[in-house]
């Protein structure tokens, strides 16, 4: 056989040797997912009058406030129709969308608030994140949403600022879940809510 036709010969064998290792390698598998499917929310909510309520509100003798509402705003514009709470409540919702129950979970709520000079909302600046609240040993089944809340004093801090003369401005709240002991988040979530003072 000529050397052409060895070398030949040579490329056949290997191009079918690597044929027969490819066929005969275990097949790779994905690896699993390390995080788990975990999704966080926060949003802001308070107790108001029902809209039943509201009509025909005697402001110098209201009923109680026993409707949850979901807050987008806090504005003193209306004093009956539109919510300006004394608190409100962080509402923090873990939803698990795997099949099996996450367990031994740390979740941290923590709160910045915009303050600056009254009357003057482009002088404001985020503080600090504080924490609000640290909740420990959760557990997320799949059947259904989890849901946690902080309750947040708006009016004390409204008041201590305004002895200042300075408004807090928006109320910006995060929360991180984590598998206790562990450093890395396993779902984070941020809302924020501005607060515009009265004229």
């Amino acid at each position: 056989m000529s050397t052409r036709g060895l070398l030949t010969c040579h490329i056949a064998l290997l191009a079918f040797a690597a044929l027969v290792l490819e066929a005969c390698s275990p097949v790779p598998r994905p690896a699993a997912s390390a995080a788990p499917a975990l999704r966080a929310d926060v949003a802001f909510a308070c107790l108001w009058w029902s809209e039943a309520q509201m009509e025909g509100l005697n402001p110098n003798a209201p009923p109680p406030k026993n409707t949850e509402v979901k807050l987008t705003k806090w504005e003193y514009s209306d004093p009956v129709g539109v919510p300006h709470p004394d608190t409100l409540d962080v509402v923090v919702t873990l939803a698990n969308s795997g099949g099996q129950t996450l367990s031994n979970l740390e979740v941290e709520v923590a709160g910045e608030w915009k303050d600056g000079p009254l009357r003057d909302a482009a002088s404001a600046a985020w503080s600090q994140p504080v924490l609000l609240q640290r909740f420990q040993g959760v557990s997320v089944g799949p059947s259904g949403p989890q849901t946690l809340r902080v309750r947040v004093e708006l009016k004390a801090m409204m008041e201590s600022l305004t002895k200042q003369r300075e408004w807090p401005y928006g109320l910006r709240a995060t929360v991180t879940v984590r598998v206790a002991r562990s450093t890395q988040p396993m779902a984070q979530a941020t809302a924020e809510l501005p607060i515009r003072p009265g004229d």
